[in-house]
């Protein structure tokens, strides 16, 4: 049973420097066309292989979403995994683009190491428009370095997932396409290589009945604790270099804060935006520098009684049918009983989420499952966009061994 598993966790290995005679190389992937009917989202994973692609690192990255019907068909999110596991084969390979398989995620999707043996090499939430795409164009930055893994069982390729959720808020069908540009580039050995954690804590205590508005908070360190979500399922014991972090929830998330905190200080707020700003479709980025809100500029200390207990504190807001957000509906189990479970009781209770089964067009789901009937439901954490969540995924690399807090973080010095 995967009991921890939610979008977006991340995992990233070093690659062997490639040989000297390795080239540069361009590789274009299509995802779709797929069909999003009409008031809908639909989330889809793809799985290509790459062939001769061995000890590769991401030098950019182009992806972009087609959007339509004057920009009520988009992309909720777009995100590009790579597979470092021993298992490739267990992926389902696409004959073409339109072969997608619908799973929020991608946390059922292919072999079942895939979770933990994950990177994310490029994303975007249709944060800019150029024509009818929704694109992003990026790159590591400062000298630092993501690495395209390859499967252990299939050393000189690799395996790319793509992960694209649309949403389709028009009255007729529309079709999501997918189109993905990764220019690479040989490792040689010397960046420092970035890794990632999708901290989600908070995630577990979403419960918000309907006609309510209620916030989830919980905190995030380098502590050294097992942690699924966190690359290799371990968080880092050690102090390390904050580079970035974003927010994301669902429909019904009406605010995220995330702050800076130790045993010595109240929280020194990074993202503090007003909840009028909030925008859950286009998460804003906390990006380095932090102006010394950190006690060492980016460097986040080990979590020690020595260092304080410095820790980042995340909090997210949602609503239920409440300051003008729509209620969440799901079929009714037992008569009287509000469906909706907080994700920490459904695992403790045995169940992998607690979400309420979502009702179908004229409650076609709840026909046949207890009383039959779609009712209004407790707001939890769930795998559906009708669902939500609290989450800050991050991306962090090590500093300088043996230098001094104010430049340990200095990403050009390898």
């Amino acid at each position: 049973m995967r009991t921890a598993r939610a979008p977006l966790v991340l995992a990233i290995v070093l690659a062997a420097a490639v040989p000297a005679h390795a080239r540069d190389k361009v590789v274009r992937l299509t995802l779709g066309p797929f069909r999003i009917d009409a008031n809908r989202d639909r989330e889809v994973c793809q799985a290509i292989r790459i062939p001769k692609v061995h000890g590769m690192e991401i030098a950019s990255y182009d992806v972009r979403s087609l959007t339509s019907q004057n920009f009520k068909v988009g992309t909720h999110h777009l995100v590009v995994y790579g597979y470092s596991g021993g298992d490739s084969a267990g992926f389902p390979h696409p004959k073409n683009a339109s072969d997608v398989v619908d799973d929020p995620g991608c946390n059922g999707f292919g072999p079942t190491d895939f979770f933990n043996h994950r990177v994310q090499l490029a994303g975007s939430g249709g944060e800019f428009r150029h024509g009818k795409w929704l694109l992003t164009r990026g790159s590591t930055p400062l000298g630092l370095a993501t690495l395209l893994p390859n499967p252990t069982d299939a050393p000189d390729d690799a395996v790319v997932v793509i992960n694209s959720h649309y949403f389709n808020e028009a009255t007729k069908p529309g079709r999501g396409l997918v189109r993905v540009t990764l220019h690479l580039t040989p490792y040689d050995g010397k960046k420092r290589v970035v890794h990632n954690a999708t901290p989600l804590d908070a995630s577990y205590d979403i419960d918000v009945p309907p006609g309510v508005a209620a916030d989830v908070t919980a905190t995030w360190q380098a502590d050294g604790t097992p942690d699924t979500a966190v690359e290799g399922g371990v968080r880092p014991d050690h102090d390390i270099c904050v580079l970035y972090m974003t927010t994301h929830t669902h429909k019904r998330g009406t605010n995220v804060t995330i702050g800076y905190e130790d045993d010595g200080t109240s929280t020194v707020m990074l993202l503090d935006n007003p909840p009028a700003q909030y925008d859950y479709r286009h998460p804003s980025l906390v990006a380095l520098p932090f102006h010394g809100t950190f006690q060492e500029g980016n460097l986040l200390r080990a979590y020690t009684a020595d260092n304080g207990h410095p820790r980042l504190r995340y909090t997210c807001s949602h609503a239920n049918g409440a300051d003008g957000v729509e209620v969440k509906m799901g079929c009714e189990q037992t008569a009287g009983v509000v469906p909706g479970t907080k994700w920490r009781d459904a695992i403790a209770g045995g169940e992998e989420f607690g979400d309420a089964r979502p009702c179908g067009e004229d409650g076609v789901n709840c026909q046949g499952f207890g009383t039959g009937k779609c009712v209004q439901s407790n707001l939890v954490f769930g795998p559906l966009s009708d669902d939500d969540m609290c989450i800050i995924p991050l991306t962090f690399y090590d500093p300088i061994p043996g230098a001094p807090p104010d430049t340990a973080c200095d990403p050009f010095v390898n």
